[in-house]
């Protein structure tokens, strides 16, 4: 019997999960979702498949549900679908407040139900090889910039983009933040489009994670430094760059480029295998909250710079 699972939210990261779920065998999409009458019959149309303005029509129809609409909706839909014993996938951020997404947590794990975040660069490849062989941090550099694109405006860049490299960094950094310093400016929206944040953590390690949509170009790096070895990941590209002091204190440099991999249609065959119960997704509904919560700390801390 198919697996059912519907798409609520048929903007750019919707319509991009429809087009994976079409091709992947034993999946029955029942509908997609949006409230927008225009751009819905234009995706009902081109994917064939039933539409709906109101989610509320597929609760008890669905084995999971992907949710991609604006953060502020994630929770009232979560938690309605997950009430209804429906699996859910839902792209990130998780929500809006920690408060709602440590209730959806708790409703899943009380329901015995997979909650999975989109915070696909898990899936890069060229993090994952770098991910097995980092053992302690002492610094992280993010460096993520992209021209403005229109989307996402409902939030800002730390939640639009930081975020991501946020997740990647508490991938590695398990304990908390121990102080927290960010610095922000607005130019083509009225939030935040560009912020750099330094995160000094209680196990000493440092973090500083910069991002901007009002970029000349796009670029996406991550490097992990180690008391004798550094890690630069091009995120964007695909390759990796592995330095390390030998024992006789002699450099050595390697070079990785991985091939590319379509991590949106990774983390979708990840849910699918988590809702038939053959393994757990790798970013959890906890994760999303711990990426949230240090998101927030960060909005939070510019927010407070600029009251004074």
């Amino acid at each position: 019997m198919p697996l059912r699972i519907a798409v609520v939210g048929a903007g750019h990261m919707g319509r991009i999960h429809l087009e994976k779920l079409k091709i992947f065998e034993g999946i029955q999409i029942p509908g997609v979702v949006d409230i927008e009458e225009k751009l819905l019959k234009d995706v009902s149309k081109k994917y064939q498949i039933p539409s709906y303005k109101d989610y509320r029509k597929l609760l008890d129809s669905l084995d999971g549900v992907i949710i991609a609409t604006p953060t502020e909706t994630h929770y009232k839909i979560a938690r309605d679908f997950l009430e209804h014993n429906t699996h859910v996938f839902i792209e990130k951020p998780i929500t809006s407040q920690p408060e709602e997404a440590n209730e959806l947590i708790k409703i899943a794990k009380k329901r015995g139900l997979v909650l999975e975040v989109g915070h696909l660069e898990r899936f890069n490849p060229a993090f994952a090889k770098a991910f097995s062989s980092i053992k302690k941090p002492v610094f992280i550099e993010a460096y993520r910039a992209s021209g403005f694109t229109g989307r996402s405006t409902d939030v800002d860049v730390v939640l639009d983009l930081m975020i991501h490299d946020i997740d990647l960094t508490l991938s590695f950094v398990r304990g908390e933040a121990r102080e927290v310093k960010a610095q922000g400016i607005s130019l083509v929206t009225d939030k935040l489009d560009m912020v750099n944040a330094r995160i000094e953590f209680i196990d000493g390690c440092v973090a500083s994670l910069t991002a901007s949509r009002m970029s000349a170009k796009k670029e996406r790096t991550f490097t992990v430094f180690e008391k004798d070895r550094y890690f630069y990941i091009d995120l964007l590209n695909g390759s990796l760059v592995s330095t390390i002091r030998n024992k006789s204190g002699k450099i050595e440099t390697t070079e990785y480029t991985t091939e590319k991999v379509d991590s949106v249609k990774s983390e979708l065959i990840e849910f699918i295998h988590s809702i038939k119960g053959e393994q757990n997704p790798t970013v959890r509904g906890e994760d999303g909250l711990r990426a949230l919560t240090l998101a927030n700390q960060i909005k939070q801390y510019i927010a407070d710079r600029k009251s004074v």
